[in-house]
């Protein structure tokens, strides 16, 4: 007579076809991107007034002083929204509802200097579009020059990873408005282009970790018991 398989032989067989079911295919990656129209705005336009450049909106900023106008890159505001639901693996990314990577990058360009390093007190965040609603990353000094004589510079960062961002509560603030994430940069460099890559990873639904475990008692008895004759 053949030998049954026995149930703990079963559940261990069933486990692959289990786990599959239980998950996305496989993880997504997502980029968004802004551009400037000019790197460096060649009409820079009174201060009590707001400064269009490409995908960027420059805040008028009429507090910044005498002297200054919207688009000089000296104490100012800069929004702008990446937009994900363009791009041809979103639908993959919601169905994963987790992002483990956000990868944020700046091309930024600054006459502020201060004892020939700048930009200085730089921060940026996701935003409701009055406060932040995030950790927000205050960009670390990273160019040096002359007061007023322009330089532009690249740097990234991974805000889950370096900066605190939670990312399942990012993936779902940004679910939840279309794959739409409005960000906000300031204050002393003209930003000509910003980049986020999102990165999401498959997360086990509870029911399959459950059925993990019911699969597995039969051989956690079967090895602790007394064997069948």
């Amino acid at each position: 007579m053949k030998n049954r398989p026995t149930a703990s032989t079963a559940a261990l067989l069933a486990l692959p076809l289990m786990l599959t079911a239980s998950l996305p295919a496989q993880a997504a990656t997502i980029v968004a991107s802004a551009f400037a129209a000019q790197a460096i705005p060649s009409a820079p336009v009174d201060a009590s007034l707001n400064l269009v450049n490409g995908d960027f909106t420059i805040l008028a900023n009429p507090a910044a002083g005498p002297g200054h106008v919207t688009g000089d890159g000296v104490d100012e505001t800069t929004r702008w929204t990446f937009d994900f639901s363009s791009h041809p693996e979103y639908a993959a990314a919601l169905a994963d509802g987790h992002i483990v990577e956000a990868r944020l990058s700046f091309r930024l360009a600054t006459q502020f200097f201060i004892a020939g390093v700048g930009p200085w007190t730089d921060i940026t965040f996701a935003t409701d579009g009055t406060s932040g609603v995030f950790p927000g990353w205050v960009i670390p000094e990273f160019l040096s020059g002359t007061l007023g004589t322009w330089q532009m510079g690249s740097i990234s960062t991974d805000l889950i990873a370096n900066v605190g961002v939670n990312g399942t509560e990012l993936f779902n603030y940004m679910a939840s408005r279309g794959g739409q994430l409005p960000f906000q940069y300031g204050d002393d460099a003209v930003v000509g282009f910003a980049q986020l890559t999102l990165v999401t990873a498959p997360v086990p639904e509870p029911a399959a970790w459950m059925m993990l475990g019911l699969g597995l008692l039969p051989l956690a008895w079967r090895r602790g018991g007394v064997k069948a004759a």
